[in-house]
């Protein structure tokens, strides 16, 4: 006859509770509020919370963040495919496809795109092409407000035009 034995010590490292998600939704709508206004709108085909090792949101399968200035004025959109949120930190890294996307369609391209919300600023110090209605911007390094009204490219390359004052 043979049996089996199980080592307590294997079976706790297999099934570690504090590497589980504490939650995991399909086409879920987080909306963060300040004073009454919806500020953001975040939708995502899968979200999953984890509270060990760090109380991290992450957002799978195609993201949307839609940016507000009151619960009526949409500012810019937000899109990529994953993004993660640090819930200690109130840093989202947005990764893989992002696009931002203004009200008045200025549009920028970019691999990663992280905005911490504390200082109100969307930043990356990746590659970044910027496109208007009448310029193509190119450079490695970008920071905005969310809104993405004003903005400043590090490196910047392309065709773009200068006005005098």
């Amino acid at each position: 006859m043979f049996s089996c034995n199980n080592d307590e010590k294997v079976t706790e490292n297999f099934i570690n509770s504090d590497t589980l998600p504490v939650e995991e939704m399909l086409n879920s709508t987080i909306i963060y509020t300040e004073n009454g206004d919806v500020r953001v709108k975040i939708v995502s085909s899968k979200m999953t919370r984890y509270i060990k090792p760090e109380n991290i949101i992450t957002f799978s399968e195609g993201v949307k963040v839609d940016f507000y200035t009151d619960s009526t004025n949409k500012k810019s959109v937000l899109t990529s495919q994953n993004a993660s949120v640090n819930n200690k930190t109130h840093i989202m890294t947005a990764t893989d496809n992002v696009k931002l996307l203004s009200y008045d369609n200025k549009e920028l391209l970019t691999e990663e795109l992280i905005w911490d919300q504390k200082n109100n600023l969307i930043y990356t110090e990746r590659e970044v092409k910027i496109t208007t209605e009448d310029e193509v911007i190119y450079g490695v390094g970008f920071s905005s407000t969310p809104d993405f009204t004003e903005y400043e490219i590090k490196k910047a390359k392309g065709s773009f035009n200068l006005k005098k004052d």
